[in-house]
């Protein structure tokens, strides 16, 4: 994979000694990661192993029973709703499932998080704003279109231009290129490294998906027990010895 260069002076994302258990059941015991501005960085891990959980304690849906995670020098487990709300707009979420509004037209989808975070626009300025965003993932042409009239790829390009609109410094995928066909899902991963390099985000991508992994990590960390078993780049994991790391990449 060819390197892209990176600015890592400045930590995005800092966290250090994660726990979270739900009962006897221990998830995250001890996990530490760094996220560098304007990288992408993939998190991988078996089903169940906490990578979901993770990703709720980072925007503070879920509270850490011990444990520091920094973002943008600010502390999450110690901040209040009003704080969260503020960070949260600086945040992008691409969810699994797109979360589209079935109800809603393209143009009334995108304009939702506008209207969600108080963002005063004009109705020209807020047009402005959706068309770019779908000129982004390529999808102009879906404007006044409902989700329903939609393929799967275009609903994940929808959903990727929704989390574009509030020009997030941080996006957080999950599962970007599940139920995608394989065509499709190189199609979205090669569109998230350009909004990379366009924008400059820091991302973190959950997926089990190797192909998407090999395309957009700069680096990738392995939760494994719980903690950060081992960080990379999918090359250096890749050339490893270590068995629990091949099992991965096998």
């Amino acid at each position: 994979m060819e390197e892209r260069s990176l600015n890592k002076t400045e930590v995005v994302i800092s966290i250090r000694k994660l726990y979270k258990a739900f009962g006897t059941n221990a998830v995250l015991k001890g996990f530490d990661l760094d996220l560098n501005r304007a990288e992408n960085l993939a998190v991988l891990g078996k089903s169940g192993s906490g990578k979901s959980v993770l990703i709720k304690c980072i925007i503070g849906l879920l509270k850490p029973d011990s444990g520091i995670i920094n973002v943008f020098n600010e502390s999450i487990p110690e901040m209040e709703q009003d704080e969260l709300d503020h960070i949260r707009a600086r945040i992008g979420f691409l969810f699994q499932s797109n979360a589209l509004y079935d109800s809603m037209t393209v143009r009334e989808n995108l304009a939702f998080p506008l209207r969600r975070h108080w963002i005063e626009k004009s109705q020209t300025k807020e047009l402005e704003l959706i068309e770019e965003a779908l000129e982004n993932v390529g999808l102009a042409h879906t404007l006044n279109m409902m989700p329903v009239e939609l393929s799967g790829g275009m609903r994940k390009r929808i959903a990727l231009a929704r989390t574009l609109i509030l020009r997030p410094e941080i996006i957080l995928y999950d599962e970007p290129t599940t139920g995608l066909d394989p065509i499709t899902g190189k199609e979205i991963s090669e569109l998230m490294v350009r909004i990379q390099e366009k924008y400059k985000t820091s991302s973190i991508i959950i997926s089990h998906d190797m192909n998407c992994i090999k395309i957009t990590a700069d680096r990738i960390t392995l939760l494994t027990d719980g903690i950060a078993y081992a960080t990379g780049s999918y090359d250096e994991l890749k050339a490893s010895d270590d068995p629990v790391v091949k099992q991965f990449f096998d």
